[in-house]
Formats: C-alpha cells, structure tokens, sequence
C-alpha cells in the first residue's frame, strides 16, 4: 500500500507540473491574442484557476512523500532522537486532522455541485463538480498518504527503527537539497555526453 501510494503520488506531481505548465501556456496565449489578434478567449481565467487549484492539491501527497513541506525545525533537529520521533508523529497527526477537514470539505462541495447542477458563471458554463471533484481527490490522496505514513512511523517505532523513522520525517535539510542536485548534474552530464564508439578490428587483422 505504501509503494502504490508513492507511486500514485509522483505521477500526480507530474500532472500538477503539467497544469502548472498549461497555466503559462493559456496566459502566454492571451496576451499574444489580445496584443497582435485583438481578442481575448474569455476563459483563461477560469481554466487557470481550475489548473492551479488541481495542480495545487494534486502536488501535496508527492511533496509529503518527499519531505518537502516547510517546516519549522529548527529546535527539533537539536533534540535527542527519542524525542525527535515523537514530535514527527504528533506533527504527523496534526496535517492528518487538518487533511481530514480538507477532504469533508471538498467532497461535501463537489457533492452539492453535482446534486444541484451547478455551472461557473462563465462563457464556458463549467460544471463545477468537475474541478472541485479533481481538486478533492489530490486532498484524499494527500490523507491516505498521511495515513501511510502514519502506519509505517508507528510499525518503525514499535520495531526499533526509530533512525529510519526520523529520516524518514525530518525536513528536508540543506545536505539534502545539495545531495540532490549534484545527483540531478551527474544524470544530465551522463545523458549529455556522447557515447564512446567501439573500435572496429580492422579488416587485415581478422583470419
């Protein structure tokens, strides 16, 4: 459950990446169109406020999975690991409390949308459960991963594995970040470089 979780997480991060890239792509658009075209499309905003909400809560479970919240640690990473490991599980439970609202907020709108029909007050005349029923499933994704987490910091600290489970939950620091992109450098110099051709025997040589 954990490693589908992640997995479905990351490939929603690439489609809140997408939306985010559509968003410049339709502003982009509508700038050229009323500067040289002289119109306007009447629904970029609209689409970009559905992309950037989705794009938002589809990014939030991948950005857990990654350590990649901001967080306030600077007197947690001084305190002894037996400590450390509790202030990750409450904090833990807290965005799971604060994620659990979320979710019975968004799906109780998407719900009233789709019982009363409601559209967006547009050109477009968007059923809005749409976009609110795409923004409530990355808040569920995002709750199910908590719980995840939650499970498997639990199952570390009742096996005594409370290393794991602090790396596990810790901010990221700047090691971290620098580890990374000296990684990220390495794979695009190894992409980048070309491949060493194989010397060829020459033909006098073979028997």
């Amino acid at each position: 459950m954990y490693r589908l979780l992640e997995s479905l997480s990351r490939h929603a991060m690439t489609v809140a990446g997408w939306c985010y890239l559509l968003i410049t792509v339709l502003i982009c658009f509508d700038i050229a169109a009323r500067r040289f075209l002289g119109f306007s499309t009447e629904a970029t905003t609209e689409l970009t406020g559905y992309l950037m909400a989705v794009g938002m809560s589809w990014g939030l479970a991948g950005t857990l999975f990654e350590r990649g919240h901001v967080r306030i640690d600077v007197l947690v990473q001084k305190l002894p690991l037996k400590v450390r490991v509790w202030l990750h599980l409450l904090s833990l439970s807290a965005l799971l409390v604060a994620s659990l609202f979320f979710v019975y907020g968004a799906l109780s709108l998407a719900k009233d949308s789709w019982d009363f029909g409601a559209t967006d007050l547009s050109t477009l005349r968007t059923p809005m459960v749409i976009p609110q029923g795409l923004w409530a499933a990355g808040l569920v994704l995002l709750l199910l991963t908590g719980v995840a987490l939650l499970a498997r910091s639990l199952r570390q600290l009742a096996t005594g594995q409370a290393d794991q489970m602090d790396r596990m939950l810790m901010a990221r620091t700047y090691e971290d970040e620098a580890a990374e992109t000296l990684e990220a450098v390495s794979e695009a110099q190894a992409h980048m470089s070309p491949p060493v051709p194989t010397p060829t025997p020459a033909l006098g040589a073979q028997k």
